[in-house]
């Protein structure tokens, strides 16, 4: 087994608030994961164990590690990844691997500064009992449910946006083995949405492809993921029909959510689509990946081509690919919409993995019954995420209409075990018998999937009800029927379709809407369950499922609101279901737990401070109620009698997990608490999905002019009753929650719909008796009608009312006298018809005004005498309607005037306020106004304007607007007005209580109640069905409704929708007499931004706090990174008119608005946070509320900053009402409330030192410098003079002292600018970074293991000072390299490709050489920079990105800071003693600029994306180093994605100024211009400066010549005594005598580091430098290497474009002259002869009769290599054979170019006569033996095949006998058994028998055995022994004879009229 232990993390820059981090490793696609920790330092401790079976560990074995924060309430966040190679462990399989502070890559694969701790160790059996019995239960449980062949379960691993964005599928094609078919030419066809590609065409049933196909997208990624990808397997050769081998299916969504996004060489088993009977026809070799922005591709080091020993993964009986069916068994449906007519005629099409299938269809029926089976053949596991079922109207041929559509999640119906850690092994997907809800029309928007929840939860079905499906889901892994469609006995589902159906009563009451944008029109809610409820489906009985219409009312603020008052609207819809209450009680009891053990941990997260007294106490309160919850038994199904076996299998699995659960509480302890209580969520989150809730959502639309525009969605089972008790029912039950609406995708506007308030309350209508939602509120029902009045000739009557009727609805279109109410049966009644005041229309707009600006225009005309005089209308607004006079107008109750009426002067007016014009007829009123009076000017006018205020209250402050309201409606009440009950306006505008002069409509509303006759066992609201209906068809139709048809007539032209409810429908209310009061404290102190990869500074934010219909704002601050208002919000007396009990369990959620302000001045909202706030009903025990981090979350759910704030609501009571308000002591200063002072952080003097190495890339500047702010402290460099040839600061280290919080995550963020001096000495900032999160920089300074940082020295000491052995060993060094730079022609048994290949283990097994230990590179899968041990080469300083001066997202980098910080306190006592400093003075500084001699070496580039039609590109190689650029595009590389360069560029280049080495991969094209790749850079400076010695990378042996020679400037020696000196260490101590040396306090022998048997060839140097060399590779150093970088490109920024594997070495010349190059060149093959001598056949068979009737052949020989059969060889035919012997005695001679290192055959030839180069093609060295018969009338019959791999392949048998298929096999149960292989270019000749096969049905057998000699021979040596072919001349080596014949010549003629003839021996 495998044994991880993850020891800890490290997070930097930190992270706040602060994360939960977690670590997933995967190992062969096992995914492990730790606990949760807290922390940015976490500590696990934890073991991981993978059990290893019968696979051991190969070199190129690895770990993937990828940390990220649990802590984020969307999902897990991606904090970095890293691999980890497991070659070590193969090679010293006892030892541990420590793998220490490994740096974490980020998205783009660059490093970070996070790093992770681990020990990997492999165990044998014995060693399992010491890891500990719940580990190796967990991976036990694991790996049975991997045997046991269960769907795995899905996992998203990264956030993805909504919009579209860039995606690549790459699949690659290896090999395929076992192909079911006889002389086959496969061809395989690949199919990724929609697009096709083809591979080439080969022979034989063990084909080799090598291919590799890439398809870019740009979607977005909801649709991405539901697209297929299809490979099918086709033989060429025969016909279309018949031609497809097999196939395989996935989706793109399974491929992305598996590790590291790829399937990665894998197996893939081929089947044949809709034939059920057939097995696995085949094995495919494939890598497919499907990589997003930030996605790296996996490299895979391993050559294209591996030996046989892999047929094992696919021959054993533990073969990953099994065949089962999942059979759907689809009955009948209910209730289905049919959109444009009702003659339809649906059928079913359910969907898995882009195969469909679909039921016969049934005409004319909306509730069909189909009664069939479809079977799909699936392998197991199932390599798909989801099903989808699609409803389709089949009336048109084409059935393209989709009615509606459901989706199952295959991780929901079935279960892999891993949720239990433990032995439950899972169960197979099944489903129902059930119902599955269908839905259509307009969709929800894009959300990003929770961990947990299906892919499919995202791209979720529509939102309108369209019907139920009846199905069931069974896997079988056999097959029980023929066919894919069968046909069910109606028999089987009469029972199980008839199930009883209860009637549901639904009722919702809506409390308050608030945050609404405007709305012109009026807008009404409406309630449905299903169809139940949906006005607009005229199928059903009509219910009260709308509330009255409503206007929308401006709040004071931003929003609107609908003012509801103390009168809420109801509604009561009922509905018809089946009883699954038994199935909704476990869910809902599973959901308790759930949402306490969350909100538990949400308020565990939200404390930050481990040193919180309250953290343990809500650890405790965590645990104990946990505990309680899962010790709560849920309801037992098995012995239920409407449970199925899903019900079954997930009860058994929930129970299971309650279990441990609690059992894992009981035992916690008070470590890593909220990684725990992270992981048990995550558990339960994985078993809380309940597909089979069959009862519909509940859907709460916000409606206007008839149109949904919004809509809340409620799942069924969170507001069921249950008489089980309050635990079994929903948690919102009878309680308020919280609503916020949404847009349907791709509608609506930047502002939320609505946030609403409602009650709900479901269940059977016979448990609704004693019915009360609320403890406080009286329930009534209204019949409602207005009279309608106009105003003619002064007189208000029915006269004029044209189209309206006098008596009608509320939007005046349906005509509803008070005669067509008709009490229903079993209603009264009560009381007679009265005028209602409708509360909700009669407000004004100034309701919500402090204060009212009023105007009047005076208007004056010309008269005959030129005179001005008052007008006809002396009085008018501005647009010339009439109004009162001035002095008529009287001030409102509630209101008082300041000033008396002035005359507005502040505009295009005269002295005096008038302004000119000449009246137009008809209206007489000018159109242009001018301020100067002319002679012509016919009118005149002036404006007088009048402040109206708001009463204030007696103690001085001003009424609050709930109050005022209240007031205002109880003085309506009371007023002579009311009683009357008009209003005047329009329908188009708002009514008002007081008459206008142009008013000429009038209405007012009547309503009458109605109460039930007598108890009937149910609440009276849900006998309202249909109650007030009232058929008008037999009654004559009236004048009215004659002339409103026509209305509607145009209406319906017009495309008005009309509202299709029955006006006589009641309205339900919720009428409360007595208010509650609050006062709202929000105490808010800072927020930041979460985003790390952009430079955000918020620019003059402030925060507005929304609560119901009121808000406030806090002062605008001053731009910043993390903004703190440390500021106080009050709201007081807030009206709430339920009961104060209800308020505190769900209380109105406060609403957090960050604004921000643009360069326009313009307010932007940035991010909006929401919860509930504390609610206190009495001043005894009320503690101050703490600050809390809560997230800010962006308009499209991404989480991107958090606020540190609280907020708290406390009911005014009558003792607090005396006190003077507000009541709590909050400080106050200059009108501002202020923090308490209990709650404010506290603030210490802190010192951060500055290191300012310099500035890099800055294209603008001149003599720039640095300005570093800390909230009010700044600091200023000195300037760079000359910035162009020495970019570095001219002093290096600052000093800065600042108060900030004492806790690092409330500190305050760093803000770098970059000041450049222009001319006139003017100021700019050119360039600016952010840095949010200090905590990495806060140190100790008195810590005693401190190193300080120091510059390496690039400099060498003076000749003078070098002692006479240095320097005698420095000229015999350089001489004698120069000599053996030129002898180049010397050629070695090894190279440094061997080097490179023993580090992949793609070396040849075989060959062996004695030293290969001493000479090892590291080859790195990741650029060096993300190689954690190397800490992104930024150890001595970092680099930092510099921004815009107003950064946005997408802005540019303009240049680059390096530098580092460190933080610590400072005393503020100045007789205290100084902290040390962290950074010295450095002397080095001198060697900078430094000029550099720089050697690229690119080896070879890996999976490049495609450039041209054919699927492959022509590459070539640019670097650029400043102005230096080298490479051609003459020296391209020809069709091929994987080039091999071997090549070397050498450049010199001046360090820092030059320091960016760009390498871009360019695609040659001969007409269009060439095409970029891919690019990618090196920062060489970070490279120089490193302390890891990144600059030359040390070799593990010391040589002074031969392949492997030292390649560094300086010898390890003088390395070792540079490093010793910037460790701060005393040089080494050498004894030459002993081989030993003294350093850091340690001994060191050289026998300690090499073997006993010294190695003794003549290149190894001196024990003196072998032992520094040995030295300095314990010290961490860059190793000698090969790094693999990605390639990116513009026109896909963030996709992989390839990989280049390459290094660098770097010599500064003052070190003096570099070493000797490295030899690279790539290998040629080398040219290789086979001779294969065919002897004789036997057992060959017989497929011919003769006249007498006995079986005979004419058996011949064919023969070829793999990829080369254009030569193709044949024997002469042996005739006659009666036995299936045959003698041959021929020569076949094969030439073949081979390279020995990667076992592959080379070719190279042009694809098409037109083509411009050739193409160079791998395939492995195979070797095909054909038996056929010779037919001389009709074609050839084959009779069998024999494929040999050359470099591995069977010993041939000594005879005949002892031959048989056997020796063929690569599997055995026993390895004694298994046949001996070889390599025939090792055992270089071979002679004897092997087995020829031929595919009989679907199974292979033995058809006969052919004896061959098979010869390699290198070319030389093949020049030397001359053969021929045949039997032709020169036949020698051996001499062939032809075979004897026996009386041929006298049948001769006989055997070929008549088939006569004797055996041939």
């Amino acid at each position: 087994m495998l044994r991880l232990i993850v020891v800890s993390a490290k997070i930097s820059p930190p992270l706040s608030p602060s994360p939960k981090p977690c670590v997933t490793v995967y190992f062969r696609d096992v995914k492990k994961r730790t606990r949760v920790e807290e922390g940015n330092d976490p500590i696990w401790n934890e073991t991981l164990i993978w059990h290893l079976w019968n696979q051991p560990l190969e070199n190129d074995s690895f770990l993937q590690v990828m940390l990220g924060d649990a802590g984020s309430k969307k999902k897990e966040r991606f904090i970095g990844l890293a691999t980890v190679l497991l070659k070590q462990l193969v090679q010293k399989p006892n030892e541990v691997l420590f793998v220490k502070n490994l740096v974490l890559l980020n998205h783009s694969m660059q490093p970070t500064n996070c790093t992770v701790t681990l020990q990997v160790a492999q165990l044998n059996d014995q060693d399992t009992e010491m890891t500990g019995n719940e580990e190796l239960l967990g991976s036990f449980a694991n790996k049975a449910a991997q045997q046991n062949l269960m769907v795995p379960g899905l996992t998203v691993h990264r956030a993805l946006a909504s919009k579209p964005q860039h995606f690549q599928v790459r699949l690659k094609v290896y090999e395929a083995r076992q192909l079911l078919g006889n002389n086959i030419k496969p061809v395989v066809k690949i199919n990724i949405a929609g697009q096709q590609h083809l591979t080439r065409i080969k022979m034989g049933n063990n084909p080799f492809f090598n291919e590799m196909f890439f398809q870019n997208f740009y979607e977005v990624p909801a649709k991405f993921f539901e697209e297929n990808i299809l490979i099918q397997v086709v033989d060429s050769a025969t016909w279309r029909s018949k031609a497809e081998i097999g196939r395989f299916q996935t989706d793109i969504g399974f491929i992305y959510h598996s590790p590291g996004h790829t399937l990665l060489r894998k197996w893939l088993g081929l089947c044949q689509r809709n034939k059920t009977s057939s097995g696995v026809r085949g094995y495919l070799k494939v890598t497919i990946c499907a990589l997003g922005v930030g996605d790296q591709a996996l490299v895979d080091q391993k050559l294209p081509y591996e030996a046989d020993t892999q047929v094992q993964i696919f021959k054993s009986t533990a073969v990953p690919v099994n065949l089962a069916y999942l059979q759907f068994f689809i009955y009948c449906a209910e209730d289905l919409h049919f959109r444009k007519y009702q003659s339809a005629a649906p059928t079913l099409e359910v969907e898995l993995i882009g195969d469909k299938l679909r039921t016969q269809p049934q005409s004319h029926n909306d509730s069909p019954i189909w009664n069939q089976i479809l079977t799909f053949q699936i392998q197991l596991p199932c390599l798909s995420s989801y099903v989808k079922f699609r409803v389709l109207d089949c009336s048109k041929r084409d059935c393209r209409e989709e009615i509606g559509s459901a989706s199952l999640c295959l991780n929901h119906i079935s279960s892999t075990g891993e949720e239990i850690q433990g032995m439950y092994t899972g169960f197979l997907p099944c489903f129902g018998p059930s119902f599955l809800t269908i839905r259509g029309g307009k969709k929800p928007p894009f959300r990003t999937p929770e961990e947990g929840t299906c892919i499919l939860d995202a791209v979720k079905d529509g939102l309108t009800y369209q019907g139920r499906i009846f199905v069931e889901i069974i896997t079988r892994m056999k097959s029980q029927q023929d066919s894919v469609i069968k046909d069910l006995s109606r028999e089987v589902t009469r029972i199980e379709r008839q199930q009883y159906r209860q009637k549901y009563g639904l009722c919702v009451i809506f409390l308050s809407c608030t945050m609404m944008p405007k709305f012109k029109d009026l807008i009404q809610f409406e309630v449905s369950m299903g169809h139940y409820g949906n006005k607009m489906d005229t199928n059903y009985k009509p219910l009260v499922s709308t509330t009255q219409y409503s206007p929308v009312i401006y709040d004071g603020t931003v929003y609107n609101y609908v003012p509801w008052y103390n009168m809420k609207p109801v509604v009561a819809v009922t509905s018809n279901w089946e009883d699954v209450s038994f199935r909704m009680n476990c869910l809902n009891l599973l959901h308790l737990t759930r949402d306490h053990l969350k909100d538990n941990l949400d308020t565990l997260k939200s404390i930050r401070n481990p040193k919180d007294p309250a953290l343990f106490q809500q650890w405790e309160k965590l645990l104990t109620e946990l505990i309680e919850d899962c010790r709560r038994p849920l309801p037992c199904m098995t012995d239920h009698p409407k449970a199925n076996n899903l019900d079954k299998h997930k009860w058994q699995l929930r129970s299971y997990l309650l279990q441990q659960l609690a059992q894992r509480a009981k035992d916690a302890k008070p470590k890593n608490m909220v990684g725990t209580a992270e992981d048990w969520l995550r558990r339960l989150n994985s078993v809380i999905h309940e597909p089979q809730e069959s009862l519909p959502d509940v859907m709460i639309w916000l409606m206007s002019k008839q149109q949904r525009v919004a809509f809340a969605r409620v799942p069924a089972h969170t507001v069921l009753f249950s008489t089980t008790g309050p635990l079994s029912s929903g948690k919102f039950c009878g309680k308020i929650q919280n609503l916020l609406l949404q847009y349907p995708e791709g509608e609506g506007q930047d502002t939320p719909p609505a946030h609403l308030r409602v009650c709900m309350w479901l269940g059977n209508v016979t448990h609704s008796k004693d019915l009360k939602l609320l403890q406080q509120g009286n329930m009534v029902v209204y019949a409602e009608t207005y009279e309608n009045q106009a105003k003619l000739k002064d007189h208000w009557g029915q006269q004029g009312l044209y189209h309206c009727p006098n008596f009608s609805d509320v939007m005046g279109h349906k005509a509803v006298p008070k005669t067509d109410f008709k009490a229903p049966p079993g209603w009264r009644w009560q009381g007679d018809w009265t005028v209602e005041p409708q509360r909700r229309l009669l407000l004004d707009i100034d309701i919500n005004k402090s204060q009212v600006l009023e105007e009047v225009y005076e208007n004056q005309s010309r008269n005959a005498t030129n005179t001005w005089v008052p007008a006809a209308v002396p009085n008018t607004d501005m647009n010339g309607q009439p109004v009162k006079a001035r002095e008529n107008v009287k001030c409102p109750h509630g209101w008082h005037f300041k000033k008396n009426w002035i005359v507005e002067l502040n505009h295009a007016v005269d002295s005096e306020g008038w302004e000119y014009g000449v009246g137009i007829p008809p209206s007489g009123l000018p159109k242009i106004w001018n301020s100067v009076e002319k002679t012509y000017h016919t009118c005149r006018r002036r404006r007088w304007v009048r402040v109206r205020f708001r009463n204030r209250r007696e103690r001085g402050q001003e009424l609050n607007q709930d109050q005022e309201t209240l007031s205002f409606l109880q003085m309506q009440d009371q007023s002579e007005a009311a009683k009357d009950g008009w209003e005047y306006g329009t329908f188009e505008s708002t009514f008002h209580l007081d008459p206008q002069p142009t008013s000429r409509f009038r209405r007012r509303c009547w309503h009458r109640r109605m109460v039930p006759k007598k108890e009937k066992g149910v609440a009276p609201i849900f006998l309202l069905e249909g109650s007030l209906a009232v058929e008008l068809e037999n009654e004559p139709l009236k004048e009215s409704d004659k002339s409103w048809s026509r209305q509607n007539w145009i209406d319906s032209w017009m495309h008005t929708p009309e509202d299709p409810r029955l006006p006589t429908m009641p309205f339900i209310y919720c009428i409360f007499n007595k208010p509650h009061y609050y006062q709202l404290y929000c105490y808010i102190y800072q927020a930041r931004n979460l985003m790390y990869n952009q430079i955000l500074t918020f620019q003059e934010p402030f925060i507005r706090v929304v609560f119901l219909n009121h808000s406030l704002c806090t002062q605008t601050v001053r731009s910043s990174a993390a903004p703190t208002w440390s500021q106080t919000l009050i709201f007081q007396h807030l009206l709430l008119f339920e009961n104060p009990k209800d308020t505190r369990e769900n209380p109105p959620l406060v609403v957090l608005e960050l604004w921000q302000h643009d360069s326009r001045g313009n307010k932007i909202l940035w991010g909006r946070g929401m919860w509930a706030p504390v609610v206190w009903l009495d001043s005894q025990g009320w503690t101050l509320t703490p600050l809390r981090w809560h997230p800010l979350v962006k308009e499209l759910g991404e989480e991107e900053g958090e606020i540190l704030a609280s907020c708290e609501l406390i009911l005014e009571t009558e003792k607090l009402k005396e006190v003077h308000l507000p009541f709590l002591s909050v400080p106050c200063k200059n009108g501002i409330y202020t923090l308490p002072k209990n709650i404010q952080p506290t603030v210490k003097m802190m010192a951060i030192e500055i290191m300012a190495w310099g500035l890099r890339n800055m294209k603008v500047a001149r003599y720039p410098q640095l300005l570093v702010e800390c909230g009010e402290a700044s600091l200023r460099t000195e300037p760079i003079s000359s910035f162009q040839e020495n970019p570095n600061f001219p002093t290096s280290n600052f000093f800065l002292t600042v108060f900030m919080p004492m806790e690092e995550s409330h500190a305050l963020p760093l803000l770098i600018k970059v000041m450049d001096i222009q001319d006139y000495g003017q100021q700019i900032v050119v360039g600016q970074a952010n840095i949010d999160f200090l905590q990495p920089y806060f140190c100790d300074p008195w810590a005693l293991d401190y190193t300080p940082v120091k510059v390496p020295a690039l400099s060498v000491k003076k000749p003078d000072t070098l002692t006479f052995l240095d320097s005698l060993y420095r000229k015999f060094w350089l001489d004698s390299s120069k000599e053996e730079e030129d002898n180049d022609d010397y050629e070695y048994d090894v190279d440094w490709w061997s080097k490179f290949f023993w580090a992949t283990g793609d070396d040849d097994k075989s060959l062996k050489y004695k030293y290969k230990s001493y000479h090892t590179i590291k080859v790195y899968d990741c650029e060096l920079e993300a190689v954690p041990a190397f800490q992104g080469l930024q150890d001595f300083c970092q680099t930092f990105k510099l921004y815009q001066e107003k950064p946005k997202v997408d802005s540019p980098v303009v240049g680059e800071f390096k530098g580092l910080f460190r933080i610590y306190p400072f005393p503020e006592d100045p007789d205290a003693p100084t902290p040390p400093r962290q950074f010295s003075s450095w002397p080095e500084t001198e060697d900078f600029p430094q000029m550099c001699t720089v050697r690229v070496y690119l080896i070879r580039a890996i999976n490049l994306q495609p450039q041209d039609y054919n699927g492959l590109c022509d590459p070539y190689v640019i670097l650029k180093l400043g102005q230096t650029k080298l490479g051609s595009r003459d020296s391209y590389y020809p069709n091929t994605l994987d080039p091999i360069f071997g090549t070397v560029y050498e450049l010199t280049c001046n360090i820092p100024l030059e320091k960016d080495l760009e390498i871009q991969l360019y695609d040659f094209d001969l007409i269009t211009s060439d095409d970029e790749i891919g690019a990618t850079v090196i920062d060489l400076e970070n490279r120089l400066l490193s302390g890891f010695g990144a600059r030359c990378g040390l070799s593990k042996s010391y040589c002074k010549s031969g392949p492997f020679k030292w390649r560094d400037q300086m010898s390890p020696s003088h390395l070792l005594d540079r490093y010793a000196k910037q460790k701060g260490l005393p040089p080494p101590v050498y004894d030459l005598e002993n081989d030993s040396v003294f350093y850091n306090g340690k001994n060191f022998e050289l026998q300690s580091f090499e073997e006993a048997k010294l190695p003794t060839y003549e290149s190894l140097g001196a024990k003196k430098e072998r032992l520094a060399l040995h030295i300095l590779n314990t010290q961490g150093l860059v190793p000698e290497h090969v790094e693999t970088r990605t390639l990116y490109s513009n026109s896909q920024p963030g996709i992989d474009q390839g990989k280049i594997q390459m290094w660098v070495d770097i010599f500064p010349k003052m070190l003096g002259p570099p070493g000797p190059r490295v030899n690279i060149s790539t290998r040629k093959p080398k040219r290789y002869e086979l001779r294969c001598i065919i002897w004789s056949t036997d057992k060959v068979d017989l497929v011919r009769r003769t006249l007498s009737k006995e079986k005979m052949s004419d058996i011949y020989v064919k023969g070829w290599l793999f990829g080369l059969e254009k030569d193709m060889q044949k024997t002469d035919v042996h005739y006659h054979s009666l036995t299936g012997k045959a003698v041959f005695n021929w020569r076949f001679i094969f030439t073949m170019d081979y390279l020995v290192t990667e076992r592959v055959c080379v070719q190279s030839q042009k694809d098409y006569i037109w083509s411009l180069d050739p193409t160079s093609m791998k395939f492995p060295a195979r070797l095909i033996i054909q038996i056929w018969d010779n037919d001389f009338f009709a074609p050839d019959d084959f009779l069998g095949v024999l494929e040999l791999d050359l470099s591995d392949m069977p010993l041939p048998a000594e005879s005949s006998k002892q031959c048989s298929l056997k020796m063929m096999e690569t599997d055995s149960r026993w390895s004694y058994l298994q046949h001996r292989h070889i390599s025939l270019f090792k055992k270089t000749n071979v002679t004897g028998w092997w087995p020829c096969q031929v595919l009989d049905g679907d199974k292979w057998r033995l058809s006969g055995k052919v004896k061959m000699t098979l010869e390699m021979l290198p070319e030389r040596e093949a020049l030397i022994r001359p053969a021929g072919r045949g039997q032709s001349e020169p036949n020698q080596f051996p001499t062939l004879h032809p075979p004897v014949d026996c009386a041929v010549q006298l049948h001769l003629l006989g055997s070929e009229l008549f088939g006569h003839g004797l055996d041939q021996t």
